[in-house]
């Protein structure tokens, strides 16, 4: 079977296109991501489909990395396709939030495609994942102890993601770029055994391949696949029982007969209460494995006024034949961490028990949204501001200049004015770009950002708590 058929097989089976969309595609300049846009491109008509091209340089490779961005920017200029070439000091983002490099790499390129579809007013992200990833990523997985849904593998979907070249063998996309004499670059890293999934590339799989099962890759997808199945049955019948079950008294509890939840199976018991704690939350950050089998002890022993914490203020127990999974009220402190904020996109801080949520408009859409504005919500140049933005509490010599007045002032003085109590105000966001404070969630933001008639985008920042 030729590339072309594969492509178009999988487009079709997984429902990825449909006429009319908006495809951001991420474009490395690899042989994966090269051959992605170059076969879309040949098809876009057949598609009936808008293409635009992103590239991160990463900043990992210097010299390399810039070649890298030319290559991209000449193939795309070639074929009259729009590119987006943006640069962001990986090492140092990695190093500033505790992240391996690919994690720290994976958060900044899809933070780039996010900010590329919404502002170009686009629906999808094609990404050049294929089929020797999905088994990469399943051994993977399968060492660090996942459960079914890791072992499933890369979703051919997930929400705006698409990946049409996933059941694409890597020789054929080699092939396929020498077909076409696309010339892709080389990125020496991938060679590296420093990266785990290098190590699974290079030394474990050859091995398995040698001395185990010469079809190891057939037998890793199978599983994987039949895997994405059964998981997506568990998790409907999961989603059933939680709300069947579930019931919310008041804001932040969640109550359930123990009886009827020992009634299921082991497998959609567990799911439910994974959602339970993520119905609190908002995501499901930081529960492992573990928790969900504190939880599952608690219930089954049944007894009455047991208790057990759980992470991110999460406490569940039992009263007299009903299991509740409830979020305390975060303790008196303030916000210690610094997160970075996703724009677009949504960030928990979890302190405040809220969340940012992040997006972007055009001037036409602000001028239907500022009619909305109120004090969860707030409306900057995102010009000005950047995207490189960051949330803490508040530090000591705070100033900023509220917007309305002239000069600055101190935010302790602002605080005060505004009748904020004492024991909340290390728990108020406060949004930075660089050194300056833009936004004081929940109040105003800085004179220096808002919008103004020369304004050509708005960031729009909202405040939710839970």
């Amino acid at each position: 079977m030729k590339i072309e058929d594969i492509f178009h097989n999988t487009i079709n089976e997984y429902g990825m296109i449909q006429s009319g969309d908006g495809i951001v595609v991420g474009f490395s300049g690899g042989p994966d991501s090269t051959a992605l846009v170059h076969l879309l491109y040949r098809f876009k008509e057949h598609y009936n489909i808008r293409l635009v091209c992103a590239h991160l340089n990463h900043k990992f490779r210097p010299g390399d990395a810039e070649e890298d961005a030319k290559y991209v920017q000449a193939f795309c200029r070639e074929r009259g396709i729009r590119c987006i070439v943006e640069c962001e000091d990986v090492p140092r983002m990695a190093a500033r939030e505790g992240l391996s490099p690919e994690q720290a790499g994976r958060r900044a390129r899809y933070d780039l495609f996010n900010r590329v579809m919404q502002g170009e007013g686009f629906n999808k992200i094609a990404v050049a994942h294929n089929r020797d990833d999905q088994v990469e990523t399943v051994l993977m997985r399968l060492i660090r102890g996942a459960g079914v849904e890791g072992l499933g593998g890369i979703k051919p979907v997930r929400e705006t993601i698409i990946r049409p070249l996933l059941e694409v063998p890597r020789p054929m996309i080699e092939e396929y770029c020498k077909e076409h004499r696309l010339n892709p670059v080389t990125d020496k890293t991938n060679l590296s055994p420093v990266y785990f999934r290098n190590r699974i590339r290079l030394e474990l799989l050859p091995y398995l391949r040698d001395n185990y099962n010469s079809n190891i890759d057939r037998a890793v997808l199978g599983a994987a696949r039949v895997l994405r199945w059964e998981n997506d049955f568990i998790s409907g019948a999961a989603r059933d029982e939680f709300s069947r079950l579930a019931e919310e008294q008041g804001t932040g509890r969640l109550e359930f007969s123990a009886e009827k939840l020992l009634e299921l199976h082991t497998a959609v018991l567990w799911r439910v209460l994974r959602m339970a704690v993520e119905h609190l939350l908002g995501d499901a950050n930081n529960l492992e494995l573990v928790h969900i089998e504190k939880l599952y002890a608690l219930l089954e022993k049944g007894e009455t006024g047991k208790r057990i914490n759980l992470p991110r203020g999460i406490v569940a127990g039992v009263e007299y034949g009903r299991f509740f999974v409830a979020r305390q009220p975060h303790p008196a402190g303030g916000i210690e961490e610094t997160y970075r904020l996703a724009v677009p996109g949504s960030t928990s801080i979890h302190e405040a028990d809220g969340v940012i949520e992040a997006k972007i408009f055009s001037m036409e859409d602000y001028k239907r949204e500022r009619n909305t504005a109120d004090d969860r919500r707030a409306f900057l140049d995102l010009a000005k501001t950047g995207r490189n933005l960051v949330v803490t509490g508040r530090k000591k010599g705070d100033r900023f200049n509220p917007l309305g007045m002239a000069g600055t002032k101190k935010l302790k003085d602002f605080f005060i004015d505004q009748k904020v109590p004492r024991n909340k105000r290390d728990l108020v966001p406060i949004v930075r770009s660089g050194r300056d404070i833009i936004w004081i969630a929940g109040y105003r933001i800085d004179e220096k950002y808002k919008v103004t008639a020369d304004t050509r985008q708005v960031l729009g920042l909202e405040f939710r708590q839970f």
